[in-house]
Parts: structure tokens; sequence; C-alpha cells
């Protein structure tokens, strides 16, 4: 089993961790407002940290469900955060997305809400287990930066700053019908959330991921899914994620590859039953 959490930029939203029994990887939605209430650098490290904590200890509960477990981590949670901000008027709440495994007797219990998610190999085939909600919004942003991109005859990186707005919108757009859900503030949206339970057998492989982590085979393309857990069989996340983070850097006006941040905080668990 392996776990790694890597920063994109000077810090790391993400929270990844996994044991015997469960793992999680959460990701922390970076804020569009400059608020900060918490003592760590963002409140979105603060939040993925805080409902990290909560779940390597609520987890071990086998009477509770995964959506039990978290609705009630939502509720601790947001309380946590109330308290921080002492009744400010807060625009742009803290929210992160996140995938959970949980071994049981009838399998892997499983939960995805957002763009984290889990690939799962069986044999010689990959299932993936993510929403698709908030990707395809992104995708409508990154596709006006590359047009501004070409209008103005700047790098797409440097398109996003007239996209502010639109991307903003899409925040506000969190946890209502035609937006996308995530982990925040509102507990209904769990029942969102892909839920199941996968029936494993002996040497299939999990592998959990942050968006930033899956960019290796959605849009960096180093690898398809088959290829990451054959690449895996023989070299570790670390090795992996280095493939990513150098592509990645190599490319800083993310016009070859165009997304909004050069780098994401990228981080995965994988593990073989």
């Amino acid at each position: 089993m392996e776990t790694i959490s890597l920063a994109g930029t000077n810090w790391n939203e993400d929270f990844a961790y996994a044991n015997k029994n469960f793992a999680f990887v959460i990701d922390g939605a970076t804020s569009l407002t400059p608020d900060k209430f918490s003592n760590e650098e963002t409140d979105a490290k603060w939040f993925s940290n805080c409902f990290g904590s909560y779940l390597k200890t609520h987890l071990k509960d086998l009477d509770s469900s995964i959506t039990t477990i978290i609705k009630k981590g939502i509720h601790y949670v947001d309380k946590k955060y109330s308290k921080l901000t002492n009744g400010a008027k807060v625009i742009d709440k803290p929210s992160a997305t996140i995938s959970v495994v949980r071994k049981s007797p009838d399998g892997l219990e499983y939960f995805v809400l957002g763009d984290c998610g889990i690939l799962f190999k069986h044999k010689n085939k990959v299932k993936e287990f993510v929403r698709k909600d908030i990707i395809n919004l992104d995708k409508k942003n990154v596709k006006k930066m590359i047009k501004i991109s070409k209008q103005k005859h700047i790098s797409v990186y440097e398109a996003k700053t007239y996209v502010a707005d639109d991307i903003l919108a899409v925040r506000f757009l969190r946890n209502k019908k035609h937006g996308y859900w995530s982990l925040g503030d509102l507990e209904e949206a769990c029942d969102h959330a892909l839920t199941g339970t996968i029936k494993t057998q002996p040497n299939d492989g999990v592998l959990l991921f942050s968006d930033g982590f899956s960019r290796i085979w959605n849009l960096i393309y180093i690898f398809n899914k088959k290829e990451v857990f054959e690449y895996l069989s023989k070299n570790s996340l670390s090795d992996l994620a280095n493939l990513l983070f150098k592509t990645q850097k190599a490319d800083p006006g993310c016009n070859k590859y165009p997304r909004m941040k050069v780098c994401d905080d990228a981080s995965a668990v994988y593990f073989k039953i």
C-alpha cells in the first residue's frame, strides 16, 4: 500500500490517508476570494485536514455506512468552521471533493463525491468511479481560456484572468441541482455521491486519486488507465507523480495541455487486494 500527497504550489490543500481497513483522498477547493479565518495557509487546507482527521477516527465504525459517517462529518466540520468565522459573512465557504473505500465482508465499499475518484483494476479491465459534473463545468471555462489566448495572443494560463468571473460563477453552482455536488456544508450533497460495494478478488488493483493526479490519464496522457496499473506494478506512486510534475512544469503557459493551474495538488492511494 502506498500513499502520496504532493503540493502543486507552496502548500497542499489535499489530504490522503490509508490503513489496512480503509483509505480516502480529499481535495480541498482553492478559495476564489481572499477570506481566511483559520490558522492554515488557506481555509481549504484547514477544511481537508479537519475532515481527514475526522474520517481517520470515524470510518472505523462499521455499524455506520460511509454516507452516514460523512454526513455527520459535514455537520461536525461546519460547526467548527462557524466558530472560526464568529458570525462573519463568508462568500466562498471551504469545500472539497472526496473518494473513500472501506473493506467489508462483501468486498470494498466506496463513496465518491466530485472529481476525486477511484480506478479499480480486475484482470485486464479498469473501471473508473468519478463524478463528471464539476469536470464538465471546468472544461467550459478552459475552452474560454483557449479562445481568449488566441484572440489576445497570450498564454492559456494568462487568459485565466479574463474568465475569473466565470470561474466564480461555477463555484456558486456548488451543491445546486444544475451545478455540481461536493463536500461542503450541505449534508444532502452526499445523496448525490457514487456509492456501492465492489466485489474483489486477489490481485485486483485499487487507486484512489485527486483530480490533480488524474491529469496523468485524462489531460497529460502520460499513460492510459490500464497502463497506470502496469507502471505501478514496477514503479512507485512517487515515480508516477514525478513524471506528471515534470511534464506540467515544462508547459508553464498551459498551452500544450490547457488547464487552470500549471500544477495542481496531486494525491493518490494505491494498493492490491
